[in-house]
């Protein structure tokens, strides 16, 4: 039997959660039954940086994100045109509204959309915001969404067609994820002894991810534990807003800015409790690497947040845009150390349990399967 030809179709030029799981199946996906490609934007493929080599995919550095680029459609069209894909897989809405119908144009057997959650940067009432989507739809053969969140909205908002709409929950290469192995040497490239309290907030700099209203509250919790220290993992458009509002509420000495870094999972056993004060999520993935680094997390309870953090389980859950209340479980963790503890472990269980990387990689395999035997 021949291989599947599969094309993936990225338009974000920043590296973030859609962005990894991707990565991870191209890395992943059995090379005898799929054969790879991916169109992306240069600006992607330059962070990927070295995570490409060696995966078997024909990659094409392009970003079709609207039918006003001309010379972007053209340039898609094209790769599909030399791919000759059985399966085109865009990420996102942007690169479905481009890559959906072009592939249908182009005679591609099954278009399937992965949904990694409801777009927040989308204004206007539900019903006439969302019938682009359902027009869109009609091109869909199968829509993969990360969570039940996920295609709930789908589903009940969008409305889409719940039989086109399956549920394949993100997961991490677990294996590697091991608590405390390297806890010492990240404290201390970071400048911070070992008691240091650490909370850490990972995520691409952008409004999305609710950055502000962790910073609104710091100065809050360092009233009660003075030398706490806020770590920033990651980059994006929002930084320097972000860096002046620091230097506005005078609390610099206590915040750290790393960048992007390749060595998440370093950064995360350097934290004591995540916090992911997000205005919405499809399923984070630094809530599944921090409980699998048996650290606490304090999240809000948008989308399918509450699918990987379990309330006074295995951290808290609070409401967006809420710096009080998120203030509020962040100092109940660092005050009791004990039960933090606690709710790294059983957040650890929890997600070797049900966020498995292998388990992801399969069921969207058998995906795939399913929509190549129904064309």
């Amino acid at each position: 039997m021949n291989p599947i030809r599969l094309m993936f179709v990225l338009t974000s030029p920043s590296r973030g959660g859609v962005e990894e799981v991707v990565l991870a199946l191209l890395k992943r996906l059995p090379p005898a039954e799929f054969q790879l490609a991916l169109a992306a934007p240069r600006a992607l493929l330059d962070a990927f940086g070295r995570d490409l080599d060696g995966v078997p995919a024909d990659i094409e550095a392009v970003a079709a994100e609207s039918w006003r680029h001309r010379g972007d459609v053209g340039h898609l069209a094209r790769f599909i045109d030399r791919v000759r894909p059985d399966i085109v897989n865009p990420h996102l809405f942007r690169s479905v509204v481009v890559a959906a119908p072009l592939a249908r144009w182009h005679r591609v057997p099954a278009v399937v959309e992965t949904y990694h959650g409801r777009e927040g940067w989308r204004r206007g009432p539900i019903r006439g915001s969302f019938l682009p989507d359902r027009l869109l739809a009609r091109f869909l053969t199968r829509v993969i969404a990360v969570s039940e969140a996920a295609r709930d909205f789908l589903v009940r908002v969008k409305r889409y067609p719940a039989d086109k709409v399956v549920v394949v929950p993100n997961g991490r290469d677990l294996s590697a994820l091991v608590p405390g192995r390297e806890r010492e040497s990240a404290r201390k490239e970071l400048g911070l002894d070992y008691h240091t309290p650490i909370v850490g907030v990972v995520g691409r700099l952008e409004d999305q991810k609710g950055h502000r209203y962790l910073l609104d509250v710091w100065p809050a919790v360092t009233r009660d534990f003075p030398d706490a220290r806020l770590l920033v993992v990651g980059d994006g458009s929002r930084r320097a807003t972000l860096e002046a509002q620091v230097g506005a509420l005078a609390i610099a000495p206590s915040v750290i800015f790393t960048g992007f870094r390749a060595d998440v999972a370093r950064m995360l056993d350097a934290i004591d409790v995540l916090a992911l004060p997000s205005l919405y999520e499809g399923m984070p993935l630094t809530a599944i690497e921090a409980a699998a680094m048996a650290r606490p997390v304090v999240a809000t309870a948008v989308d399918g947040t509450p699918e990987v953090v379990e309330h006074g389980v295995t951290g808290f859950l609070v409401p967006p845009a809420n710096p009080p209340a998120l203030g509020g479980a962040l100092v109940t963790l660092l005050a009791d150390g004990e039960r933090a503890r606690q709710m790294g472990a059983a957040g650890r269980r929890r997600t070797l349990e049900r966020f498995d990387l292998g388990r992801q990689v399969e069921a969207t395999a058998a995906v795939y399967r399913s929509v190549m035997t129904r064309s």
